[in-house]
């Protein structure tokens, strides 16, 4: 008998399914707090108690096809650029079939992989990458490595994408610099989002009119600690739920002239004590499928 998939929904399969979610059980690269191995099994399970009916957008996900693909889990010492390699070479055949594919994680390092593999399947207009995180993640390399979490953002930047960063409240002098200086970036900090209305204001319509194609990449750690008390590295003044879901509303609703090519969930850290981590992330998820479900 197959098991129950996400959201405790018969797996749909490959091809038969609307919404593909890949499983990437690394923490190759963490440099604090660890556990983001074992956040795609932990969310899977939480899955299980969410309520299927959306009241806020009046969808229902049961009416959505699911498959969790196979995790693509790190061999033996195997080295982050390796696996990585690896995680984009699983990741494109799942953009095959035209759904909307969603990187389980794991850390944030995973988020260039899977924006290659995104954009391999999706020719044509530029791409902007909406980034919630407490983390500018713009380091030129860190801990001796170009691949690690923390350079993520980093990668995508060189590799001509635009970013809109939501969210952030922790930088280095360098990240500030390369902020500062590189046109295809703009970041929203959470002090201003939180201090000032017109910066929420600027951010829901910047978010409102964004055409072509669009990544969406979430750290959990964008949103106030009590809501991910087990991430790797914690940082106060996040993000409130209700505040996170109108930026993710504004940005996820179906709008001619925008595509969301790809998305993903990283850097969930279980705990032996809770479930807050795992359960927020999966209704986190819900959240964003049903968003991009909704009709405009």
């Amino acid at each position: 008998m197959t098991p129950p998939g996400f959201l405790d929904l018969p797996d749909a399969g490959p091809q038969a399914a609307r919404v593909t979610l890949l499983p990437l059980p690394f923490e190759g690269t963490v440099s604090f707090g660890g556990g983001t191995a074992a956040a795609p099994a932990a969310i899977l399970a939480a899955s299980a108690q969410v309520e299927l009916w959306d009241d806020e957008q009046e969808v229902d996900l049961a009416a959505l096809a699911y498959h969790w693909a196979a995790p693509v889990p790190p061999a033996a010492d195997e080295a982050a650029g390796a696996y990585l390699a690896r995680v984009e070479a699983a990741a494109r055949p799942l953009h095959r079939d035209g759904g909307l594919v969603i990187g389980v994680g794991g850390e944030h390092s995973l988020t260039p992989p899977l924006v290659a593999a995104a954009t391999a399947a999706h020719d044509g207009a530029d791409l902007t990458v909406v980034q919630l995180d407490a983390h500018a993640d713009l380091r030129d390399e860190y801990a001796g490595t170009p691949h690690s979490h923390a350079c993520a953002m980093r990668r995508l930047v060189e590799r001509g994408a635009r970013l809109i960063a939501i969210g952030i409240r922790s930088a280095a002098a360098d990240e500030a610099a390369f902020r500062r200086h590189c046109p295809r970036l703009e970041t929203f900090a959470a002090a201003s989002l939180a201090r000032d209305a017109g910066a929420e204001a600027r951010l829901l319509e910047l978010l409102a009119t964004l055409t072509g194609r669009v990544y969406l990449t979430i750290d959990i750690d964008a949103f106030e600690t009590h809501l991910c008390p087990g991430t790797g590295t914690p940082q106060p003044g996040g993000l409130a739920w209700w505040q996170a879901l109108r930026y993710l509303a504004c940005l996820l609703r179906p709008q001619p002239g925008r595509v969301l090519i790809g998305a993903d969930l990283v850097e969930v850290v279980p705990q032996p004590t809770t479930q807050v981590n795992e359960f927020v992330a999966a209704r986190l998820l819900a959240k964003v499928i049903a968003y991009a479900a909704a009709a405009p």
